[in-house]
């Protein structure tokens, strides 16, 4: 079996103690998946690099020593397990900003400190990756660095990863010989909020016909502060946001987390939550790939 944790969405300026970390390193996982908004920027307009990096560099710190993840990540190094981490918006340039249409230095500067934080696996100098667990291959997927924003015609199939990104996806999932693939994409692939795949629909359709006829693929996301599955496009996507957040309007406290198991037979999903709307646990059998 291989157990797979996967979170999103963690602002430590609201909450400087984040206990959803302790309920995954009791859970034991093989890998820890985190999908973006690892930390929060308060500055979402940076223009200078250094003052980019060097609030990055802050943050980071701070989660880094916040004492619940870092007793994960010092038990998923003693055990020689592995931590995927890419960004999003709030831990890249600030809110909504999309690196193609940025300055080059300020979002080389983002990815380097995403590289300082994690040491991620890299691809050359792209964060994007794939990485072989046995029975799964996870493809981490850099929805950031090379996006523009969405125009009011079709922005084309390169809009989201560029030319590069997109051609090694191909390439990757035709190498790809685990019978289960998870794609990890910090952005949701079908539309909850303001950002996903769907905005683009050259893009959305591309990643769709790469995924939708291959048995065991599932989609991983974040971004959009709740636990969700869907399927309409026929991917099936699962997406768990919100580790560490309070909520918007209450302030309640968020513990939003997702866990994998797989086996050579399907994988358990299990994406927990305080809410009960939010909690989901089932089965999807290899053998008859879909959602129950």
């Amino acid at each position: 079996m291989f157990k797979l944790a996967f979170a999103s969405c963690a602002r430590i300026q609201d909450l400087p103690l984040q206990p959803a970390w302790n309920e995954i390193r009791a859970a034991a996982p093989d890998a820890l998946l985190l999908l973006g908004d690892n930390v929060y920027l308060d500055d979402n307009g940076h223009a200078d690099a250094d003052a980019l990096a060097a609030e990055l560099r802050q943050h980071y710190r701070r989660q880094l020593a916040e004492p619940s993840f870092a007793a994960l990540l010092a038990d998923l190094r003693r055990r020689g397990k592995a931590v995927l981490a890419i960004y999003d918006d709030h831990d890249f340039l600030g809110d909504d900003r999309c690196g193609a249409d940025e300055d080059g230095a300020l979002r080389e500067a983002a990815r380097a400190e995403l590289v300082q934080a994690f040491d991620p696996v890299t691809t050359g100098a792209e964060v994007y990756r794939r990485q072989s667990f046995g029975l799964v291959d996870v493809i981490v997927l850099d929805t950031r660095f090379h996006r523009r924003r969405p125009l009011p015609i079709d922005d084309g199939a390169d809009a989201v990863l560029g030319a590069a990104q997109w051609q090694w996806l191909q390439q990757q999932l035709r190498a790809a010989s685990a019978p289960f693939v998870a794609v990890a994409s910090s952005i949701t692939l079908h539309h909850f909020a303001d950002e996903s795949w769907e905005r683009y629909p050259g893009a959305f359709a591309r990643l769709r016909g790469l995924l939708r006829a291959r048995r065991g693929a599932l989609l991983l996301s974040g971004d959009v502060h709740r636990n969700a599955v869907y399927d309409d496009s026929g991917v099936i996507e699962l997406v768990s946001s919100a580790v560490a957040r309070r909520g918007l309007v209450f302030g309640a406290l968020r513990k939003n987390y997702g866990l994998l198991s797989f086996d050579e037979r399907g994988v358990r999903v299990e994406l927990r939550s305080l809410k009960v709307g939010g909690r989901f646990d089932f089965r999807i059998e290899l053998d008859d790939w879909r959602l129950p």
